[in-house]
């Protein structure tokens, strides 16, 4: 192998190892979900939803979806439940990424779905994901529309509030219920302005921070934190009775990505797949190589041009001439064939130049006399041609 050859090798080695290390690398950064935003169930560190995710996809009888589209596709039925998680406490009015998100999610809960909105339980000083600071800017500027529908505060007589730091456990207000008497809670926000219609369930004394309450003919959950359902929650005090009456009698959850600013949206690829399009396409790809090749390669053989002996193309009459002598007169011959033809096209020669005639036949006879290859016609022209210019 010579030293190209082995540089080649070295550089494809190369590459091949530098782009094994960056999918690694990207596998490494996705795999622990850091770069979504907090509560995001694409999130494995204590901040995520990951492993509530998981857990209750792996139940039997549930299926548990990743809601990327908008809100608007969901219907609500008493078999359904969605969850809105990690909303910031500031946008608690305005949880969604566009104006008409609060009155998506109240309809889904009005058709019989069952709709948990949770605070995230990140204080919003510590959020510095990016995707996170722009959703709250969204909100900012949608609350700040006079376009914009009611807030969820005015729409569902609720709040949140940062009261004082509480204790580390929010103690069950309800007597007679199967829920665990005390939750781990280390969240100062709490909810406000609850009326009669809700039913609180958990609270530091007065300060109530999960409720629940009818809308329609579904039921809305309200959290003022999202910490028992996060990775670190289900990771050092899991609570499973809490998170059996979150989730209730639904079998189809969904778990809402969009408020946090993660959307899918569909592209032509996309709409391939979904439509089962490959086949026409692959066959429309089929007929464009099929045109392609037939402009470019000739099926059947160009026809041969006609062969012709009587068409010479780009010569004269002259070379015509000098073409149909060379075929028809020998060499050796021509100075014979010459005067015969001047004889026969001259008759009044015969009379006024005889003696030069003679003269000239006698070179013609003794030119032919010799053997063809050594008979010299250009010799034997230009004698003949010096008897006629002597007068």
């Amino acid at each position: 192998m010579n030293r190209r050859h082995l540089s080649i090798a070295v550089a494809i080695v190369a590459v091949l190892a530098f782009g094994w290390t960056l999918n690694r690398l990207f596998e490494l950064r996705f795999s622990g979900g850091d770069i979504f935003p907090t509560s995001s169930t694409r999130r494995a560190d204590p901040l995520g939803t990951k492993a509530l995710f998981q857990s209750l996809a792996a139940q039997p009888g549930l299926d548990v979806r990743q809601n990327l589209e908008r809100l608007s596709r969901l219907k609500g039925n008493p078999e359904s439940a969605l969850f809105v998680l990690g909303i910031p406490p500031q946008n608690f009015d305005y949880p969604g990424a566009k104006l008409e998100d609060n009155r998506d999610l109240l309809d889904f809960a009005r058709k019989g779905g069952r709709l948990i909105l949770a605070i995230e339980h990140e204080s919003i000083e510590l959020a510095t994901n990016s995707t996170r600071a722009a959703i709250r800017s969204i909100a900012l500027v949608t609350a700040n529309s006079t376009n914009a529908p009611n807030p969820l505060q005015t729409s569902l007589d609720a709040g949140v509030v940062l009261g004082p730091i509480p204790t580390n456990n929010a103690l069950r207000l309800q007597p007679a219920s199967s829920l665990p008497a005390s939750l781990p809670w280390p969240s100062a926000w709490h909810l406000t302005n609850l009326t009669p219609a809700w039913t609180a369930l958990y609270g530091h004394g007065d300060r109530v921070v999960a409720a629940e309450r009818s809308w329609g003919q579904g039921t809305i959950v309200l959290l003022a934190s999202d910490y028992l359902l996060s990775n670190e929650s289900l990771r050092i005090a899991p609570q499973p009775d809490f998170l059996a009456w979150v989730v209730g009698p639904a079998r189809t959850l969904f778990f809402d990505e969009t408020h946090l600013g993660l959307s899918l949206e569909p592209g032509i690829a996309g709409l391939i797949l979904k439509y089962r399009l490959g086949g026409a396409v692959f066959g429309f790809f089929l007929l464009a190589a099929l045109h392609v090749w037939r402009s470019m390669a000739r099926f059947n053989p160009p026809p041969e041009p006609a062969i012709t002996d009587t068409v010479v193309e780009g010569r004269g009459s002259a070379a015509g001439l000098l073409n149909i002598l060379r075929r028809s007169v020998p060499a050796a011959d021509i100075v014979a064939v010459c005067l015969l033809e001047w004889r026969a096209t001259h008759p009044g020669a015969r009379h006024t130049a005889q003696q030069r005639l003679a003269e000239a036949q006698n070179c013609v006879d003794l030119l032919m006399e010799l053997p063809p290859r050594q008979r010299n016609p250009v010799d034997a022209y230009r004698r003949i041609a010096q008897i006629f210019r002597t007068r």
